[in-house]
């Protein structure tokens, strides 16, 4: 008797222990050695199961990134939608961001700190152009969600916000960073204690009080 077609949660289920198997075996063993045979020897099906869902690796790599920027996104949304002062809704996203890289390490490693992965202009003119371009699409939102309320709430113009939201990243990247690489923790024992100080130093530099 043929097996009936799985529904759309059901394929949205699979799909997402794909992603989660690819993402353990590229923080383990690097981007070189995701296969879909090693997914599948780890999920405990064939190579080309993983093959209906993904057509390839690199495939699968940029889904994994837009998994994990529609969850950062979202830790963005939720924060700006909590009912306090514009000021206190923009700690949120502060304290979002790195929430999120200490809470999905091997998700944050993939999307930020991974170098030998295909990225957007590798892929221009090639059959993963269109995946790598909603990757983008969807990598960008976070940036724009915060440099579009930068400019509103300071009144600012639009290169001043995007330069406040750049220097913001790379300092937010920065502390996450070393963070998931624990190297942080290698020099200062007390680490949560430094990260919420250093936190509240970067509100001070870039919030003003009476926002």
């Amino acid at each position: 008797m043929p097996r009936s077609a799985r529904n759309t949660e059901e394929v949205d289920s699979v799909k997402q222990q794909i992603l989660d198997a690819a993402v353990k075996i590229i923080t383990n063993n690097g981007f070189s050695k995701l296969s879909m045979r090693r997914i599948a020897a780890q999920l405990g099906v064939s190579a080309t199961t993983i093959y209906n869902y993904y057509t390839s690796k690199d495939e699968l790599y940029f889904y994994i990134r837009i998994k994990g920027f529609e969850r950062l996104f979202e830790y963005f949304e939720k924060a700006y939608a909590i009912p306090v002062s514009t000021r206190e809704k923009f700690i949120g996203i502060i304290h979002g961001y790195v929430d999120f890289g200490l809470t999905y390490p091997d998700y944050y490693e993939i999307m930020f700190l991974n170098r030998n992965v295909p990225k957007f202009l590798d892929c221009v003119g090639t059959p993963l152009e269109a995946v790598a371009t909603k990757e983008k699409a969807v990598a960008l939102k976070p940036f724009i969600f915060t440099v579009e309320k930068l400019q509103h709430h300071l009144d600012i113009e639009p290169k001043l916000a995007y330069e406040l939201a750049m220097q913001l990243w790379v300092e937010l990247n920065g502390l996450v960073s070393l963070c998931i690489s624990r190297l942080l923790r290698e020099v200062n024992e007390k680490q949560q204690r430094f990260v919420d100080s250093y936190l509240d130093t970067i509100v001070c530099r870039y919030l003003p009080v009476d926002m």
